[in-house]
């Protein structure tokens, strides 16, 4: 296929666009880990956690299935329907957006790690039983804003609201079940973003089976 100038200039509009996300990432990243390199939780932190950590029980369930949708199972279940589909660029950007998100996730709780919301409230519960290691960043974040800003560039144009829709639910259900602090959920939007961002710079062709 022969590239025509239009094409180019796409081209480097597209990877202009990638720099400028990748950056704009990372100092999202710094600035969160730098808020919290003293282990303890900001003022505005707290107010934030209360609000809706404090919102009714009756809430548990459905937070308890939203925050599912940014596991690894989540990423696996739609791998394979895409497979079936025969989307195979889609596959290909899930799994290495979101492999990426997740492991630079466990890297940053082994040089930031910030303890979990217990330590720093009493009277706490957890709701949810899934729960280990250090809070920032959340790694449940990191991957739902990979897969749901992988999915925006998929999604038919009336159904992208569910990309935004997906990243928000994970981040709140993961503060309501009391997993992770604000600036936790900040650190794992900004890994899912970078993540996502760093494979603009690849180019895929779309493999879909004919009819």
């Amino acid at each position: 296929m022969v590239k025509t100038k239009k094409d180019s200039q796409g081209r480097r509009k597209v990877l202009l666009s990638a720099r400028v996300q990748l950056a704009a990432a990372a100092v999202l990243f710094w600035l969160s880990a730098l808020m919290v390199s003293d282990g303890t939780m900001m003022a505005w932190e707290r107010v934030i956690f209360q609000l809706v950590y404090g919102l009714p029980e009756s809430l548990k369930l459905p937070f308890l299935v939203i925050t599912q949708l940014g596991g690894i199972t989540m990423l696996l279940a739609l791998s394979i329907v895409y497979i079936i589909k025969s989307h195979y660029s889609t596959v290909t950007r899930l799994l290495m957006s979101g492999l990426l998100a997740y492991l630079l996730a466990g890297v940053g709780k082994d040089l930031v790690g910030r303890g979990r919301p217990h330590e720093f409230f009493t009277d706490f519960v957890y709701r949810d039983a899934l729960i280990r290691g250090p809070g920032f960043p959340s790694g449940h974040m990191a991957l739902a804003t990979a897969i749901g800003l992988t999915l925006w560039h998929y999604l038919p144009r009336r159904s992208r609201w569910l990309a935004p829709a997906l990243i928000i639910g994970v981040g709140l259900s993961r503060v309501y079940l009391g997993a992770h602090a604000p600036l936790d959920i900040v650190g794992g939007f900004a890994i899912g973003w970078a993540s996502v961002t760093v494979f603009h710079f690849v180019r895929l062709t779309d493999i879909r089976k004919k009819a």
